[in-house]
Parts: C-alpha cells; structure tokens; sequence
C-alpha cells in the first residue's frame, strides 16, 4: 500500500490571535479521510460499479423468475407451446410416447449420442500409435467425447468437431471420429491400405460426378465402352460411399460433391413409378440413399423425401413378405432375395432415422419370414422360394437376418458356415462377384469382425482386403471382375468401397 501524502493544510493549524473585539473566532477546516477523499477522486469508478451491481441483481432476479416460469406447471418439455390447448399437447406427448416405443423395438441397441462434420482431410496415423486393447465390446462401446477430438493433431479436424450436435444411431458413430474409425479399422484387421484404398475411390467417384450431382452418365461397361446407367441408383450408391466415410455437406474436401448428390435425389418424387427390374433395384438404394444421409446431415428437406420414399417401399410390398419387380402384387409376382434385399436394407436406414413411419415393423417382420423361406438345405439363399441356394445371395440373406432380430438365429449360422467354406477361399479378383462379395464382407462383419472377432469373420478378412485393395486401378476404381449383369466401373467402385468400409461403417450388433 503506498504511504499516505500529507497535505499540509490537513495537519497544520496556523497560529491565530486572540481578539476580543469579534464574538466568534475562524476554525479551520476538518481534515478529511482516505476514504472520503476515494470517494471524492474515483466518483465516476463508483457510479458505474454501483450501478453494474445493481444491474446484476435485477438480472438475477429476472433469471430466477424466468426459472421458476419454466420449471412450473404439469412437466411438459420446456420448449413445448405454452399456448397450445391441453388437449393438443396430451396428444404430442402421446405421439412422441409412440414413435419411442417403436424406435425402442426396431433398434434397441441405438442410443443417440453426436456426429462430427467433415472429415475427410485425414492424415492416416500409424497403427502402433493406437492403443485398441480397451476398446469396449462392440454392443457397449462408448461413444465418442470432446476428450477423443482434443487428442486429434490435424486442425481441420479441430474446427470440424466444433460443428457436433446433430445425433447418431450408436451403430453408426464410429464413422465418424477418426481416431476410433482407425482403431476400429484396426481391431477388426484392417490394415493402412484399406482406408487409403476407400479415399482413393472416393477421390475417383468425385472426378466422375456429372453437373447435376448424379452419377451414372460418364459410366463405362466392363469392356470400357461409355455406358449410360441408372443416375438414381448409381448417385445412391456413390453417396453412401461418401457418408460411409462420415463426408457431409460440410465435407473440406467434399462438401460440395455430397451436397450436389442430395439436391439430385431430392429433385424427382419420392413416389417413383416402379418398372421393370431397374426401377424395383434403384428406388430402394434411392431411398437407402435419403435416409441415411438425414440421418447423418438433419436436412430438414430430406425429412419428408426419407419417409415418403419409405412409406412406397412399405406399399409395394408383396403379400408374401418379399418384393418383386414393378412392386407386383399377388402370387404371380416376380418377388426375388435379390430386389427384398435392398428394400430391407431401406427400411434398416429408415429405423435410424427416428422418423415415425407407419407400418415399418410390421413390414420388416414379414420380409425376415420371407428371407428364411429362401433358404435351402445347405444354407444357402436363394433367388426365389423353392429354388437352390445361390453363392451371389447367400450374404444377403445373413445379412437382412442380421440387421433385423435375427443376428443369433440358425438360419443366418448355417448362411455364415457356408460364406466361411465356400466363398472365403477366393483370392483372385478375376473371379470375385463383388454383388455377392458386398454382402458376405457386411455378413461375416456383423458376425462379430471386432472385439475378438469370430470364426466367420476371420476366415472372411483373411484374404479379402489384400484382394480388393491389390486390384485397385492407379486412378482409384476397381476394375471388372466376375459379375456381368449391368456391371460398370461406377458399380464396381461403389461395391468395393462400401464392403472396405465394413469395418467401422456399421457396428456389428445382434438384435436389430
């Protein structure tokens, strides 16, 4: 504390006489304190911090009543309408009451957690730099903190966490942050090539997106020749590539690509009319296509085009619990695994949404009796009911069992031994039909390909990376290989990246 000044006129009293000719004599000026001489030097300082302090107090109390406003009444949400009729708001509550009980029963593994925005400017860490051994199993795995993303070194990634905020299935997280994406990658057996393989198709898929954010008019057939394919289908599946890999509307280095692709599909109905086998296939992968990506982005737009284009899937089904050509009905239909199976993988994506769509479970109920009645004696899946098993469709079948109450049932075991025998023994790319090899990669994933792994899926990861990853062309696409119905280069890649992407595109689950 510095030492007090001394004025003068503070402690001297001059001399004075006496003269007895006045009545009175002249007194000298009381001294004054340090306080009051603060109070007399800083007058403007008080003024404002009285008057801060003041304001701090009404501001409490506005706060305080605000709080005890909204804490009142009958424990309605506290965003809910106060003027809504008590009536209206009895029925919102019942209908959100409703749509939980029946998220609760279509995914009861799901829990809604957060999803990171763009991530694609990733640099690879080595995988000795990561430590998976506590990685919790894989139907308990905690989901990804602020914590995770601190420890991230790349700065893009940074800011791109600080758009969390929108909410994932549990299933779907781990996409989405980069060190548990690695680390599931790497626990599950993937190696460095695998997710340097996935960009580089990714890159490709983006040189070959037409103006209109569709894919399909620069195709090629296996032959090389230009070949114009289904823009709906082939912009479905390259979408799903992109949001695989968690690349959103906010991607840094596709944000634009993916943006382009969801005003393409929101640029037609919902409500297609189903022709022929190329519609029955490119609807459902459309609408596979458009709830995912709401899931993931929240777009308010896709919303209503995710339920829309679900609720025609759920009307085209047949009354065998199938799907058939043009949507047929009766027993003269031409329903096959093949078209169901994609249709059931819609209504998969359709049950993350959180969108509540009539009939859903009833519809995927009756698809999973369908599925098991084209299963013949070896465990196989067949095209149609009553005819033999088909190498091409067997992992669609375990996997439609899988996705949906059936992960644990004799069917999909017998469907997975027969995978493990028959299908994981092929090593050259010459003879992989990568229809059949996107499902049996997603199939022996499920069954489990992380937290210890399984017999299905060892035998299936063996090879099968080294296989798809050494056949990778130089400008990122993969080349033909045994499937020739409709097979083109934009098909082929889209295959290969979504079964590379298995590792941490879906977390393995037995009861959904």
């Amino acid at each position: 504390m510095e030492q007090e000044e001394i004025y003068p006129e503070e402690n001297q009293i001059p001399e004075q006489e006496f003269n007895p000719e006045f009545d009175s004599v002249t007194v000298a000026p009381p001294l004054e304190g340090a306080f009051s001489k603060y109070m007399r030097e800083y007058r403007l300082l008080n003024s404002l911090l009285i008057s801060l302090f003041m304001m701090t107090i009404l501001m409490a109390s506005i706060w305080g009543m605000m709080m005890g406003i909204a804490l009142g009444g009958e424990g309605s949400s506290d965003f809910s309408d106060g003027g809504a009729p008590p009536a209206a708001q009895k029925q919102e509550k019942q209908k959100v009451v409703k749509l939980m009980q029946r998220q609760k029963k279509a995914q009861p593994t799901t829990q809604q957690t957060f999803r990171t925005t763009a991530i694609s400017d990733i640099t690879l860490p080595d995988f000795n730099e990561l430590d998976v051994k506590d990685l919790a199993p894989v139907v308990e795995a905690a989901a990804p903190t602020m914590g995770d993303a601190g420890a991230m070194n790349n700065d893009k990634m940074k800011k791109a966490m600080a758009g969390i905020g929108l909410s994932l299935p549990k299933t779907m997280q781990q996409r989405c942050d980069p060190q548990k994406r690695i680390a599931r990658l790497k626990s599950g057996g993937g190696k460095t090539m695998t997710e340097a393989a996935i960009v580089k198709g990714l890159k490709w898929l983006q040189t070959m997106q037409d103006p209109d954010g569709s894919w399909g008019g620069k195709d090629k057939d296996a032959d090389g020749n230009p070949k114009s394919t289904d823009k709906n289908a082939m912009t479905g599946m390259a979408l799903l590539c992109y949001l695989g890999h968690c690349e959103l509307q906010d991607s840094p280095d596709y944000g634009p690509t993916v943006q382009k692709a969801i005003n393409f599909i929101t640029s037609t109905t919902p409500e297609p009319t189903i022709n022929g086998g190329a519609g029955s296939y490119s609807h459902p992968i459309r609408a596979y296509a458009l709830c995912e990506a709401y899931t993931m982005t929240k777009i308010k737009k896709l919303e209503e085009f995710a339920r829309r284009a679900t609720l025609h899937i759920i009307k085209g089904q047949n009354e065998n619990g199938g799907w058939a050509y043009g949507f047929g009905k009766g027993i003269a239909a031409h329903t096959d695994l093949s078209v169901t199976g994609w249709n059931i993988q819609a209504l998969k994506a359709a049950a993350y949404t959180g969108i509540e769509i009539s009939g859903l479970d009833e519809a995927m109920d009756k698809a999973i009796k369908y599925v098991i009645e084209c299963q013949d004696d070896q465990g196989r899946f067949a095209y149609q009911r009553g005819k033999g098993g088909k190498a091409s469709l067997t992992g669609a079948g375990v996997l439609c069992l899988q996705i949906w109450k059936n992960a644990k049932s004799e069917e999909a075991k017998k469907g997975l031994e027969w995978i493990a025998q028959n299908q994981a023994i092929i090593k050259e790319w010459s003879k992989v039909d990568v229809y059949g090899w996107y499902y049996n990669a997603q199939a022996c994933f499920q069954a489990t390909g992380v937290s210890g792994g399984s017999k299905f899926w060892k035998a299936w990861n063996k090879d099968f990376q080294q296989t798809v990853c050494s056949n990778q062309a130089p400008d990122g696409h993969w080349p033909h290989g045994n499937h020739f119905h409709g097979d083109t280069d934009i098909y082929r890649t889209t295959m290969a990246i979504l079964m590379l992407e298995v590792y941490y595109r879906y977390m393995p689950t037995t009861k959904v």
